[in-house]
């Protein structure tokens, strides 16, 4: 052993004696330790598939394919059985039956013998009989690269000559059943840093998953570990604690520590609105400061409907008169006796003439005028805001926006539910309009609607969040914190109660809810977008006049050292006599020449190209799309007057209406002014190249006399004129465009379109009156139209706030204890026609009668509502799963994952499985017993209730569930935070747990998360 260890030579103790001749003696053995990463594919890979064709009768296939690099020989499998003869149908190479096994011989397997099959049937108890099945090959390639580098007679103590046979052999080759209890490996991800495993969010629609880093930094990654975007830290004192997506995948809610909700794409990974920040403000880059709100304890979205299903028996708001309708019928020459009955009222068009006749309002409003309106143009990035006008930038995202606005489903609308620790609770609507309010819960003892700044403590802190888009009430998880309740760093929790509340929005707004919204919506960005184009046109003149106007001054100072006026005067004097004074031929000669005339052409002439486009393809069509919106919001709100459905005055639209109509009488002015100079500076431009010409060649000299007879008369003088009184210095365009004035207080002065008119017409006449200057500012109206949309925004935002909320509050209670650790999580169900439940599961911190050595407990309560609110039942149930008392169980992570079951992370023995339990009867057996105990871990196994046996060392802490129909899976991270699996569900449910249900019902119910 020493001379291995220190001179790598094998020798036997004794040197005076030789190895043995003709006898096969092991001098060397070694064991290949080898990491995961160092596994590569084995030699050759045996698949077995089994079919079970009649009762107690299996039909296999064995394929085998070369995987290694190297060539096998002598390759054979022994198959062995026991309850009869097996019948062989198909195979390649040659085969022998012997005794209790078929012995398939394949002989050599190299790139041209490199797969094969072998098919046979037999009668057996199990397909079990058929494993293990035995491998035996050869090769002449070790595993490990040992070879033998010389061979030295020790007596005479020299080298000599030798030949090697290598031949390796395998010893335990074999081909065994699939272990058990091991789902489909999706993805599996490693990372060199740790993440926040608190902070997960899965999306179904898009299988997109969100997770934290240590640096504060959202990570997006697919379903099979690509990362598809990153989302960096706002600022070094942000944190995040809450992540959830939005029901369709088209956002991602981020929740900050400063008690604000920012909302990220779900496409792109760009912000597209900062939490706090004013709507209707695009400076992005000064943002007002903000007071922080308080710690955000709970974050969730739900999806609601926003119109109830027409009941013929309600009458509707505005009564029709029968014989208006029946006049209607005889005009269309149609009789509604011929009607048939109405048989699902959720369908206007087999309700009868009548019913779509009163439903005309509300189809009328839903005609889609803008889709015929000219399409919205992008704005050039340089020019807008970052943020949430990053989509004015791209074609695409404009169009995929204002899509998004007019699609179908009318009927429901998402909400977003914040809850902070002060007992304050907002919810948004498609996230556009926020509602605050504080739910009156037992014990809260303050009214709604909130000022902003009341933020009282309460003791019940909000968890977790849950809706059915078919429910009225909204379900919220509320608890203590318990300091004596915890797993490691994470707190548990006490007092736990369900408390449901409704949000009288849904209710009150009635069909035309989806619409206001999405009109208000519209109406806030539109204006934005407005705002952005009037800046990015502010820019281009900045951008694009400053060359000029450094040739200008640089002239200019010249002639007033010399008192010789100022550069126009000149200008105009030369095309008046053509006579150049030194000081103009130098200038034109020297300083502005050929070179720098193409340079004052081209920025102008980009200016005035550049300002056409913003003004025909960005401002007229908006102000007509905004237009259309603006009116369908009054409409809207002449319609409801004086009803809760709409409570806003038209009034304040019709200020809207009436700013848009000052903006586009203002533009079309814009555009008429840009046309004339635009032709003036043409004409000014080639005067200016051609005097150029002639002071370059000398104004006395006889070409340049030539040259001026020739091409005078082919200028355009009276333009060149006009455009050297008045736009070269004195544009008409500069207060429009390019404003000065300081910000107008439209509190003191509303300006009018007659105001407006008025200095129109005086700017045609006398253009330096200041004051008409002021009015005729983009600028101006602009923000004027910020100010009225504001005031519109905020009577909505009142009426969102008018109601107050019906609550109910439950207590979650068992037995014994109130503690529970900080593993639950919360559904709601329709479980029969206007019947809700609300399940909640939790682990308690001790088990309730038994001691935690004997078992492990789960607790499920389960709170029934009706509709209108009214409490039927309050259970609560115990599910108890197998312990030691050598090794007590433990659970790590609880999810409901659909309507019937709940996965469960469970360690029993040092042993970590996913179970997935039931918590309600299923739908195919409605009378079957819902089982909630299991003694030992086999029964588990025996009800196919064990989903997935972990591998040992990999121990699994967290975990998020996919309930999605079609595409169940689930996201477990391990103790160590930098790995995860996403194991696929769908097998394990088809091939124990398979059912029928309603694909409508996919999307019924929202979850959300604990945040620690």
């Amino acid at each position: 052993k020493a001379a291995f260890k220190n001179d790598k030579i094998i020798q036997l103790t004794d040197t005076s004696k030789g190895f043995p001749a003709n006898n096969s003696i092991g001098v060397m053995r070694w064991r290949l330790a080898a990491k995961a990463e160092d596994i590569t594919d084995p030699p050759i890979t045996f698949t077995a598939w089994v079919n079970e064709t009649g009762s107690g009768t299996y039909n296999i296939t064995l394929e085998y394919e070369l995987t290694g690099g190297d060539a096998l020989n002598d390759v054979t499998v022994s198959i062995p059985y026991q309850t009869s003869e097996p019948s062989v149908s198909s195979f390649d190479a040659v085969y022998e039956v012997s005794g209790d096994s078929i012995d398939w011989t394949i002989g050599d397997v190299d790139e041209t013998n490199a797969n094969g099959s072998f098919e046979f049937e037999a009668e057996a108890e199990s397909e079990a009989e058929f494993f293990p099945m035995s491998v035996r090959f050869s090769k002449t390639r070790p595993y490990v690269e040992v070879d033998v580098s010389s061979v030295t007679l020790l007596n005479m103590g020299q080298d000599i000559s030798f030949s090697k046979d290598i031949k390796s052999t395998a010893d335990g080759y074999m081909v065994v059943m699939a272990e058990e209890y091991h789902l489909p490996l999706q993805s599996e991800k490693s990372l060199s840093y740790t993440i926040n495993p608190h902070l997960l969010a899965y999306c179904p629609r898009t299988d997109l998953l969100a997770v934290v880093t240590q640096d504060e930094v959202i990570e997006v990654y697919r379903i099979g570990g690509q990362r598809a975007f990153v989302v960096k830290r706002k600022s070094p004192s942000t944190t995040i604690v809450g992540l959830e997506w939005i029901r369709d995948g088209k956002c991602l809610a981020v929740a900050l520590n400063t008690g604000f909700v920012d909302i990220v794409s779900g496409e792109t990974g760009k912000i597209i609105r900062h939490g706090g920040d004013d709507p209707f403000n695009i400076d992005a880059a000064n943002p007002k400061s903000k007071v922080d709100r308080g710690e955000i304890t709970c974050l969730g979205w739900g999806t609601v409907l926003t119109r109830d299903t027409i009941d013929p028996k309600k009458p509707s708001k505005l009564a029709v008169d029968q014989s208006i309708i029946s006049d209607l019928w005889s005009r269309l020459g149609l009789n509604p006796a011929d009607e048939p009955p109405a048989s699902d009222e959720d369908d206007l068009e087999t309700q009868g003439q009548e019913a779509l006749l009163k439903d005309l309002p509300r189809q009328l409003s839903f005609l889609d005028v803008e889709s015929i309106l000219p399409r919205l143009s992008p704005i050039p990035t340089r020019h807008t805001a970052s943020g949430r006008y990053d989509m004015f930038a791209t074609q695409a995202a404009l169009d995929d926006y204002f899509d998004s606005m007019q699609r179908k489903d009318r009927l429901t609308a998402d909400v977003m539910f914040v809850g902070h620790a002060g007992g304050r609770n907002r919810v948004t609507v498609d996230d556009i309009l926020e509602i605050k309010y504080r739910p009156d819960f037992p014990g809260s003892g303050i009214e709604s609607p909130m000022e902003e700044g009341d933020e009282t403590p309460h003791s019940l802190v909000p968890l977790m969040y849950t809706s059915h888009r078919r429910s009225k009430y909204h379900a919220l998880l509320r608890a203590e914190r318990d300091d004596e309740a915890t797993d490691g760093p994470n707190q548990g929790f006490k007092n736990l109660h369900i408390s449901l509340f409704d949000i009288p929005l849904m209710s009150s707004g009635g069909s035309h809810l989806h619409l206001i919204v999405s009109r208000t919506a519209q109406l806030r960005d539109l204006c934005g977008y407005i705002s952005c184009s009037i800046v990015s046109a502010k820019s281009d003149w900045t951008t694009h006049t400053n060359l000029p106007s450094r040739f200008m001054e640089n002239v200019n100072e010249t002639l007033q050292e010399k008192g010789e006026g100022a550069l126009e005067d000149n200008l105009y004097h030369l095309a008046m006599t053509g006579n150049f004074t030194p000081t103009m031929l130098e200038w034109l000669r020297d300083e502005l020449a050929e070179r720098g005339h193409k340079r004052w052409d081209h920025a102008m002439t980009t200016l005035y190209t550049e300002l056409s486009k913003i003004l025909h393809t960005n401002l007229l069509p908006v102000l007509e799309r905004s237009m259309v919106v603006a009116t369908n919001l009054r409409g809207l709100a002449r319609y409801y007057a004086d009803t809760p459905h709409f409570d806003v005055p038209p009034e304040a639209f019709t200020s809207i209406l009436s700013t848009l109509s000052s903006l586009q009488l203002l533009v079309h002015e814009a555009v008429q002014i840009l046309g004339i100079e635009q032709r003036q500076f043409r004409a000014f431009s080639r005067w200016l190249r051609h005097q150029i010409d002639l002071a370059a060649a000398d104004p006395e000299s006889l070409s340049a006399k030539d040259m001026a007879e020739r091409e005078t008369p082919q200028l355009d003088l009276p333009n060149t004129l006009a455009y050297l009184e008045g736009g070269l210095t004195k544009s008409r365009l500069t207060p429009i465009v390019f404003f000065t004035t300081p910000e107008v207080d439209n509190t003191l002065h509303q300006p009018t379109t007659k105001d407006l008119i008025t200095s129109i017409h005086t700017s045609r006449t006398n253009p330096q009156v200041p004051e008409t200057q002021t009015l005729l500012s983009l600028h101006l109206w602009s923000a004027h139209l910020t100010a009225v949309c504001k005031s519109a925004h905020q009577h909505i935002s009142l009426w969102h706030q008018s109601s107050k909320p019906q609550t109910l509050d439950v207590s979650c209670r068992t037995s014994t204890t109130a503690s529970i650790l900080p593993y639950l999580d919360i559904r709601m169900l329709e479980t029969s026609t206007n019947v809700f439940e609300t399940f909640v599961i939790g682990v308690p911190a001790q088990p309730t009668n038994q001691p935690s050595t004997e078992v492990c407990e789960l607790a499920l309560w389960t709170h029934t509502t009706t509709a209108e609110g009214e409490t039927s039942n309050n259970t609560w149930q115990q599910i108890l799963l197998p312990s030691s008392s050598a090794t007590p169980s433990t659970i790590s992570a609880v999810k409901f994952l659909d309507d019937e079951t709940f996965l469960c992370l469970f360690c029993f023995e040092d042993v970590y499985y996913l179970l997935c339990l039931p918590y309600r009867r299923s739908v195919s057996s409605p009378s079957s017993r819902v089982k909630n105990q299991w003694q030992i871990i086999n029964e588990l196994e025996q009800d196919g209730r064990v989903a997935n046996r972990f591998e040992e060392g990999w121990i699994p802490k967290y975990l998020i569930a996919n309930g999605k129909k079609g595409r169940r899976n689930c996201v477990v991270v391990e103790q160590g935070k930098k790995r995860w699996k996403t194991l696929d569900l769908e097998r394990f449910r088809s091939g124990n747990l398979a059912r029928d249900e309603d694909d409508d019902d996919d999307d019924d119910d929202e979850e959300s998360m604990v945040f620690d």
